[in-house]
């Protein structure tokens, strides 16, 4: 009996950590060309492309998020998230040629080659889910509010299990003014000199209350320190969302 219990006790600690709902989350950081106007491309190419790969099972959810404020220097101003139940399913059936299959080679080129003079992609980072705090949400892909906040962590390799655990309980009650959570892990890269290997992710309803939340200045609660000392806070981008996409029901 004894030992039925100690089992069933390192059943529950060992699934502490196991609160996200196992997406796979692609994230392409991109710097897009003045003048050359990807927004567009993104809204009569790409959006139709995701709806397509969403319908078809294939995706569950495609965000464009801008980065306001951004100046020629930054490396960045947009970022393009895709969200699936499996890796191999990020960049599966896609391509121009889904949604125009009556293009000839020489149309796919010039869309291409426009498509390239648009943007440049800087970055392309795979995660996987391992945290989520979203009312009413089981498990699904969540519907994404007008505000988002990435936070890019460092966190010791040794601190990994512990750092998961102390941040979704530290985020598994009441949220505040934040509507949503997610905790990711990254998984394209590893090792010490990777950039970041987490990352955070807070969701407001508008600019507003998240600019409001960043005004208050309150003594660290304890639990909040233990996670601070776990992890260095590297980063925090605020974006605004531009495009979403998920399966129509």
């Amino acid at each position: 009996m004894r030992k039925l219990f100690l089992l069933l006790a390192l059943f529950a600690v060992g699934n502490l950590t196991a609160q996200g709902n196992g997406d796979y989350v692609n994230m392409t950081f991109v710097k897009t060309t003045p003048g050359e106007d990807y927004g567009t491309i993104i809204n009569e190419k790409w959006k139709e492309l995701a709806q397509m790969r969403a319908d078809e099972g294939t995706i569950t959810g495609w965000d464009v998020w801008w980065r306001p404020g951004t100046v020629e220097e930054d490396q960045w101003n947009m970022v393009i998230v895709t969200v699936a139940k499996s890796p191999d399913s990020l960049n599966a059936n896609a391509g121009v040629m889904k949604i125009r299959p009556d293009y000839s080679e020489m149309d796919v080129e010039i869309f291409q080659e426009k498509n390239q003079r648009a943007r440049t992609i800087l970055y392309d980072h795979v995660y996987v889910n391992k945290g989520l705090n979203f009312a009413g949400n089981q498990g699904e892909t969540p519907e994404v509010p007008q505000v988002a906040v990435l936070n890019f962590m460092k966190t010791d390799i040794a601190d990994g299990y512990e750092y998961e655990k102390a941040e979704n309980s530290l985020n598994s009650g009441s949220l505040g003014d934040r509507l949503g959570w997610g905790l990711l892990k990254r998984l394209d890269e590893l090792g010490d000199n990777v950039y970041n290997n987490y990352m955070t992710v807070d969701f407001y309803d508008s600019w507003q209350t998240m600019m409001k939340t960043r005004e208050q200045t309150v003594k660290m609660p304890k639990q909040m320190q233990s996670v601070v000392n776990m992890r260095a806070h590297l980063n925090s981008v605020a974006l605004w969302r531009a495009v979403s996409v998920r399966p129509n029901q």
